[in-house]
């Protein structure tokens, strides 16, 4: 191989490149021998130096290889030959492909793959040590395809992690249901090196934590309920199952002890109801009686004894207010006692003394309503028909039966006022002797100087006529607790 020799003026021979000089790696024109041992010294330190500095500076891998992620194969140097560039490219292609095989195995370590994928990192471990071998030995085409070799290994295992996760979970739930709270832990937290952050790992891993708890706490509640002390073990159930709501035996514990303490309750009220019925305590028996039904809804007997219970406050209800509405009648609070007969009526409308009171106290309030209205008003009784009306009430309060104190003030009153309305009093007429008097309800009076009329009380009107006068008319107002009223009737305007 001849080397070009530079002209004057600076321009290059046209000496072309050897040919055996790979495609990618850029030569400049062949030197001496000395300056080629000078570039291969060199390229050595260059490959030594990137062998042991290069896998320390690669990214760090993500956690999960996808399962189809294969490691991308550099081109290969067909062989090894004596060419130094075409030594450090393959020496370089050889280091990358050792910097792709420790990403991949530092994620997988991270995710717990010695504990299920030993015997593959084991294989690709067997691999990486051929490759070191073959590099070691200058072969770095050998070295690369191990290398490869090992990371498709590993990408295999990566693909498999997803069902490691489902197992180690798995693994988890089933140490927890053996009350194994270190195999559970351990098999919980590979779970979350598989796959950090997971919810339901960490869920699994709190549960596993917190295990040795919940079985300390569920023994003192089982001790307790063995020692017939069903309060305290549903304290300590309760408190297990707040711990962790999935540990089934202690949610199984708690309702068996609700059951029994249920029941005692039940029993309880059932005693109590029984006892207050003989006793005729109604409304506690009712009370009690419902209480039960809550607890056992259709049990029969709590029914029955709520049926008894309603029917005796019923019986007592009615006896009382029987009671109170004689009493008010008794007392002549004819409406009190009206009211009191009806509610009688609405507990029971076939209870006869509710009805019969019912219709008494009404009669009684009616009659008093019509004897007020006269004595509010007495001047009614001044109108003849008025008066008849109360005359005919005076006779029907003599007929009734339930004559009390109230009820024969309120007649005497009204037999006053009659009397008083039936009493005559003289009315002193006068006139002019020539004018023909009449008084209106009683006749024609006729003419007179002075004359006396006995008229009882009321309005009447008194008329003068005479011929070619004009009539007069005078209207006298007759009360007996006025005085006598004097009249002048005569006419004496001309027409």
């Amino acid at each position: 191989m001849s080397s070009a020799q530079p002209e004057k003026n600076g321009s290059s021979s046209d000496a072309s490149l050897p040919p055996s000089v790979p495609i990618g790696v850029r030569t400049r024109a062949v030197v001496s021998g000395s300056w080629v041992a000078a570039a291969l010294i060199a390229a050595l330190g260059l490959a030594a130096l990137v062998f042991f500095l290069l896998p320390t500076r690669q990214p760090p891998a993500r956690d999960i290889a996808r399962p189809d992620a294969t490691p991308a194969s550099p081109p290969r140097a067909a062989s090894r030959t004596g060419d130094p560039a075409e030594t450090v490219r393959q020496r370089l292609l050889a280091v990358e492909a050792g910097a792709r095989y420790r990403a991949s195995s530092e994620a997988l370590l991270r995710q717990g793959a010695t504990a299920w994928a030993p015997e593959d990192l084991s294989a690709a471990k067997g691999l990486v040590d051929e490759a070191a071998a073959a590099a070691a030995a200058g072969d770095h085409a050998r070295a690369i395809q191990r290398y490869d070799d090992a990371s498709r290994r590993l990408a295999g295992v990566a693909g498999h992690a997803e069902a490691a996760y489902a197992r180690a979970r798995a693994s988890g739930d089933a140490a927890i249901q053996a009350r194994d709270s270190a195999r559970a832990i351990e098999a919980f937290r590979l779970a979350l090196a598989i796959r950090p952050g997971d919810t339901k790992a960490q869920h699994g891993l709190g549960r596993a934590e917190r295990l040795d708890d919940v079985l300390a706490r569920f023994a003192a509640g089982e001790a307790q309920e063995s020692a017939g002390k069903p309060d305290q073990a549903r304290a300590a159930y309760a408190a297990v199952v707040a711990l962790d709501p999935e540990f089934s035996p202690a949610r199984a514990a708690l309702a068996r002890v609700d059951g029994r303490l249920a029941a005692q309750h039940f029993d309880g009220l059932m005693t109590r109801g029984l006892g207050q019925l003989e006793r005729s305590e109604w409304p506690g028996a009712e009370q009690s009686f419902s209480a039960a039904l809550k607890l056992r809804p259709g049990d029969r007997s709590a029914a029955d004894g709520l049926a008894r219970a309603k029917e005796g406050r019923q019986r007592a209800t009615l006896v009382q207010l029987q009671r109170d509405a004689q009493a008010l009648e008794s007392a002549e609070r004819w409406e009190d006692a009206l009211a009191a007969y009806r509610r009688a009526a609405a507990i029971d409308p076939a209870v006869d003394f509710a009805r019969q009171g019912a219709a008494r106290s009404e009669r009684m309030i009616q009659l008093h309503a019509r004897i007020d209205g006269y004595l509010t008003s007495p001047e009614r009784l001044y109108s003849p028909r008025v008066r008849d009306e109360a005359q005919q009430l005076l006779a029907a309060l003599d007929r009734e039966a339930a004559v009390g104190p109230r009820f024969a003030q309120a007649r005497q009153r009204l037999g006053t006022a009659l009397k008083r309305a039936t009493t005559k009093v003289t009315v002193r007429l006068a006139s002019d002797n020539a004018t023909e008097v009449t008084l209106f309800r009683v006749g024609p009076l006729g003419r007179f100087q002075d004359r006396e009329v006995a008229l009882t009380p009321g309005t009447y009107t008194v008329v003068g006529s005479r011929p070619g006068y004009k009539d007069v008319r005078v209207e006298v107002i007759v009360d007996p607790d006025s005085p006598a009223p004097q009249i002048f009737v005569a006419c004496k305007e001309r027409v």
